[in-house]
């Protein structure tokens, strides 16, 4: 980058975070490009032009900038701005793309129209500034990109469209970052800060709890203990620089005077599903005793003597391992009930039969259902089934992927040809979900809802992680009357059908399984598997808003990503 300005765009750089950063990056000697599409918070009404811009003040502070009047959810005009930029400067160097929307929206709460307007600026939007960016930067052999997850989209949070948003945000990050040729890095991070978009989901979860409404009454936030966007900018204009680019494929939580590492999830459990006894037995006892253990504790209790002796040789005559009883013996807040009927939402042959035959082996009735598409059409199909058939106590939704394979690309751009369609793919899960919880809600009745999602693509993947973020707020947004489980069948269907059978069989009927409502279960290729919840790995702690020269070594050794220098100092 020798002999040139670097380049850097900001979306969302009107004010709050993005703009924080883009005026450090003016102080730094970037050309800054602010990406502020002039709309209100909500994304639905045009604001006019204001007298001062962030690029404005860049220039009145002795800088260079540019601003841009281009939405993220217009990708060719997303394309022709950096293509743009790479012409006339040399090349486009890093983008920090924190553009977004802030809508209700949750597990019970919130329209569709919200729902796909948040998915598309957050999700959609963010898809649109990598497929632009990523083949300017491979091209020309260096790049940054940093993307704004949440904690919304790695803890428990009753934030719907905007939580599955997040989470799909830092999937992307782990996936790209094992991809990327050297000289480029995509990383994410997830802050805190007082901005008007937390201030208006404050007030609005506020005003929800005050008026009985469905969803969380702010989750404990205040203002008062946030920090200023300012006190990041130092921070986020740090990822940009050369010497960081030892880090990609990390989410880093910032909070002006913190930074955290956040681990994607890892494999807790795993256990054996072909050439055994019964595998209705040994999930049976698995479940139980390792699975809802270790998704309660976020950690295996194995690795010790060994824990389930002759278990897979055993047969299925005289085992036992399942049955009826107590349905919350881990203390999730969902409501104890027998499964007795079914819902079974799926386009699927052959998972279809799996699960009605090991589903009416285990002694419950189960009805087909058409896999409806949008809010309205999901709630209409329940509602009739209900109306023919009576009252049901679970669902199963196991539809069609929306993602599609990227079979004529590799590494990174495969990634993202995977993705194509999650948006829509999210708003179908967003509409049984909240099919099931106004049903569960109206009749005041327990309901179990399984979402299986078929995962063999990064794009299912992502969009398996993203339907578990919405599961685990299933009973705390439903007065504890949903208990929501997430399957994600990373095996072809053939292989991946009849043991996700079995496994929905033992979270509707096992005794124990309750704790694995919002666990994130996997199917693999002959095996069941647990993976653990995203989660700080360490932390930093230095006072800022100033970077400590030593936080990047403390970073790599955290990360697992080389020694550290130790050679001390402040950054100022």
């Amino acid at each position: 980058m020798t002999g040139r300005q670097r380049v850097a765009v900001v979306t969302g750089g009107g004010g709050g975070i993005g703009a924080a950063i883009a005026e450090e990056l003016g102080r730094r000697g970037w050309f800054v490009v602010p990406l502020d599409p002039m709309v209100t918070l909500d994304g639905s009404e045009r604001l006019p032009e204001p007298e001062e811009t962030t690029a404005g003040r860049i220039v009145a502070a002795g800088g260079a900038a540019r601003q841009a009047s281009v939405s993220v959810t217009d990708g060719e005009a997303v394309d022709d701005l950096f293509e743009s930029l790479a012409r006339e400067h040399g090349g486009l160097d890093a983008v920090v793309n924190v553009a977004g929307i802030t809508r209700q929206t949750g597990f019970a709460h919130g329209t569709e129209e919200d729902w796909l307007a948040v998915l598309g600026v957050h999700l959609g939007g963010y898809l649109h500034v990598l497929r632009s960016a990523l083949p300017l930067m491979t091209a020309a052999g260096s790049g940054r990109i940093v993307g704004v997850t949440s904690g919304s989209g790695w803890r428990p949070a009753d934030a719907g469209a905007y939580s599955a948003a997040k989470r799909v945000v830092a999937a992307l990050t782990w996936e790209l970052g094992r991809l990327l040729p050297t000289g480029v890095a995509v990383n994410a991070v997830s802050p805190i800060a007082a901005t008007r978009m937390v201030a208006a989901a404050i007030d609005r979860a506020k005003e929800r709890a005050r008026t009985g409404g469905r969803g969380g009454s702010g989750g404990g936030l205040s203002l008062a203990g946030m920090p200023g966007p300012a006190d990041l900018a130092p921070f986020g204009a740090h990822l940009l620089e050369d010497g960081f680019g030892w880090c990609t494929g990390q989410v880093l939580f910032t909070g002006g005077s913190e930074v955290a590492l956040v681990g994607e999830p890892r494999l807790m459990e795993v256990v054996r599903t072909g050439g055994i006894g019964s595998l209705r037995r040994v999930l049976g006892t698995v479940v139980p005793r390792a699975f809802a253990r270790a998704e309660t504790a976020q950690a295996t209790d194995g690795g010790g003597n060994p824990r389930f002796g002759g278990l897979f040789d055993e047969p299925e005559a005289g085992s036992g391992g399942g049955g009826t009883g107590p349905r919350d013996p881990g203390g999730t807040g969902a409501a104890v009930a027998e499964v007795r009927t079914c819902a079974l939402v799926t386009d699927r042959p052959a998972l279809g039969e799996a699960l009605a035959g090991v589903l009416g082996a285990r002694g419950l009735t189960c009805h087909r259902l058409d896999t409806a598409r949008g809010f309205g059409p999901a709630a209409a199909a329940l509602r009739s089934l209900v109306e023919a058939r009576g009252p049901v106590d679970a669902v199963v939704v196991a539809a069609g992927a929306e993602t599609r394979s990227g079979a004529d690309g590799g590494g990174w751009e495969r990634v993202l040809a995977e993705h194509a369609g999650i948006v829509d793919g999210l708003g179908a899960d967003g509409a049984w979900a909240r099919a099931v919880a106004d049903y569960a809600l109206e009749a005041s009745r327990p309901v179990h809802l399984v979402t299986l999602t078929e995962a063999t693509t990064a794009g299912g993947r992502s969009r398996a992680q993203a339907a578990v973020q919405l599961a685990r707020v299933g009973p705390a947004s439903t007065e504890g009357r949903v208990a929501a489980f997430g399957v994600s069948l990373e095996a072809p269907e053939k292989e991946s059908a009849v043991p996700a059978a079995e496994l929905v069989g033992a979270l509707l009927t096992d005794a124990g399984a309750a704790p694995l409502a919002g666990a994130e279960l996997v199917v693999g290729p002959g095996w069941v598997g647990l993976r653990s919840h995203p989660r700080p790995l360490g932390s930093i702690t230095y006072g800022g808003p100033a970077v400590p020269v030593w936080l990047d070594d403390a970073l790599r050794e955290m990360a697992g990503a080389g020694s550290p220098r130790h050679d001390g100092g402040d950054h100022r």
